[in-house]
């Protein structure tokens, strides 16, 4: 079971990030379809761009549910995985930007392989532990908090910088 879970880890990594980047592009493809942008960054806010690797996260991890049904405690790790992005993603963007003032693709694109590198070892390390049921459904409801967190902030979002695009030309 390591083994798959090694393999499962750091497929996520690569689909994610593949993903990630290309779900860029797909509300603007869709001629800004209010459906696609619940799923789908709907502009250059922070907040948008966390659903750029928690989409594609969760489609795997959904999948990997299938693949590895003996692994332990598979939605804690999903959870704290999607967390880890939530948290890094803003906290390494703003500590940068507020140091030197602007923002920097390259940078942008850095922290955003390395949240989810860090996500996928996060989970890793949770699949290791012990089984524990009763955690995986209260990591069911986190996850379903994280959905619908994405479907109302997109639309509705909080007056908060998180939300607001920031650094755009």
């Amino acid at each position: 079971m390591t083994k798959n879970i090694k393999a499962f880890t750091a497929l996520g990594v690569i689909l994610t990030t593949m993903l990630g980047s290309l779900f860029h592009f797909v509300y603007e493809w869709t001629g800004n379809n209010y459906i696609a942008g619940l799923f789908f960054a709907t502009n250059e806010s922070v907040w948008e761009h966390i659903k750029l690797a928690l989409l594609p996260m969760m489609l795997i991890f959904l999948f990997g549910s299938f693949l590895l049904k003996g692994a332990n405690n598979f939605a804690v790790a999903a959870f704290f995985a999607m967390l880890t992005v939530i948290v890094v993603i803003p906290l390494a963007f703003f500590s940068y930007t507020s140091a030197i003032g602007k923002s920097v693709l390259a940078m942008d694109i850095t922290i955003f392989i390395l949240s989810i590198i860090l996500g996928y070892c996060v989970a890793y390390r949770i699949f290791a532990t012990t089984q524990r049921p009763f955690l995986n459904v209260i990591a069911l409801v986190g996850i379903a908090v994280i959905v619908v967190c994405f479907f109302t902030f997109t639309y509705n979002p909080p007056n908060f910088i998180l939300f607001k695009e920031v650094f755009v030309e």
